[in-house]
């Protein structure tokens, strides 16, 4: 867990024991910093990996080539609706926007999840939050591969939502830059509803035309917002499960010497957490997203997206199998050390970075972790 992340975590609960920050700058910190930390998350160690599926032999590689079975991208879901659903499926009420420390069995079954207790990997440490502030928007997320399940194209929708990006006054269907917009290669665009709500995409692999028919294509009907045939127009084959707005947010770490496994409520589905150039796999008959050798992304439950990496030497797809519910009262929880104020389990080795501040456009908390209130 490098610094970075810890700024943005701190971020996105936007909130001191003394201190409510204006419920605009915690959307802004919420939703913009969630965005930064998830590209963040995905885009840590790409270079290295790049370097390691190059010289390591037998392995599989990063960009096309030849794989093994265990490798080769299932076929593509063509039962995912290509729409945003304008309202939660059960009333959503903002919330301060708060961190909590809790305890794993605070958290739902579905997140509390582990590897099996058969020797291979320790749990050194484990970390179970759950953060509240203003209903975020909807988001999905799309892909598209080429032969080999290489991800060539990648798009999150976010929205609707109130217009925060966009100029009042700006006609519907026209694009606005974000404030990420090129960022790491990428495009930060929103746009206007007729409504007048705003619809925000970061996206990867796109041409500008492209991106100017989304906006002119995506309509409200029946309560959803509706991306047309946009996806099937720009080869995108694979389309995670529609969220909509919630509230709250159940985060589960754990990590060891041999690997890290984190956990989290979230809507969109798990390709809004890769990059360009990952890996579309098979994992026991549902995708996942494959990066390098060591780490895997993919959704044990729906609106549950988990992320793990481990030590070479291990398969992560091969642990990633084995994962599963795990007790609250499970020896290796209670043996487990939690993380000092500040920190989060952290099994990458990485070293804070002297001088690093979140980004434009968020607002961090005094000191890296919220007291419960």
């Amino acid at each position: 867990m490098t610094h970075d992340e810890n700024a943005l975590r701190a971020a996105l609960t936007a909130a001191t024991a003394s201190v409510d920050p204006e419920a605009d700058a915690v959307r802004r910190a919420r939703e913009g910093g969630r965005r930064r930390l998830r590209r963040h998350r995905v885009q840590v160690g790409a270079a290295s990996v790049l370097t390691a599926a190059a010289a390591v032999t037998g392995l599989v590689p990063l960009f096309g080539g030849g794989s093994g079975p265990e490798t080769l991208a299932p076929q593509p879901a063509g039962s995912g609706q290509a729409a945003l659903p304008t309202a939660a499926a059960e009333p959503c009420e903002d919330q301060p926007g708060y961190g909590y420390e809790i305890t794993p069995a605070e958290l739902p079954d579905e997140v509390r999840l582990l590897w099996p207790d058969d020797g291979r990997l320790e749990v050194g440490e484990a970390w179970p939050r759950m953060e509240t502030g203003p209903c975020s928007g909807g988001e999905l997320s799309l892909a598209g591969v080429d032969d080999d399940g290489v991800i060539e194209r990648l798009a999150t929708v976010f929205g609707p939502e109130p217009a925060s990006v966009v100029p009042a006054g700006t006609a519907p269907g026209t694009l606005v830059p974000g404030p990420e917009d090129h960022e790491a290669g990428r495009r930060d665009l929103a746009w206007l509803l007729p409504d007048g709500q705003q619809l925000r995409i970061d996206a990867d692999g796109f041409t500008p035309a492209q991106l100017e028919d989304l906006a002119a294509t995506a309509t409200l009907t029946d309560g959803a917002v509706d991306l047309g045939d946009w996806p099937a127009e720009t080869a995108l084959e694979y389309v995670g499960d529609p969220g909509a707005a919630s509230s709250t947010q159940y985060v589960w770490e754990v990590s060891g010497s041999q690997g890290s496994l984190s956990v989290q409520t979230a809507s969109g589905g798990i390709y809004g957490w890769g990059l360009a150039g990952d890996r579309i796999v098979d994992l026991d008959g549902q995708p996942a997203v494959l990066r390098g050798t060591d780490r895997v992304v993919w959704a044990p439950a729906p609106g549950v997206v988990a992320s793990l990496t481990v030590a070479e030497g291990l398969d992560p797809l091969e642990v990633a199998a084995t994962v599963g519910p795990v007790p609250a009262d499970d020896q290796r929880l209670a043996d487990a050390d939690a993380p000092e104020p500040g920190e989060s389990p952290s099994a990458d080795g990485e070293t804070p970075a002297d001088g690093e501040t979140p980004a434009d456009g968020e607002t961090p908390a005094s000191g890296d972790t919220t007291p419960t209130p």
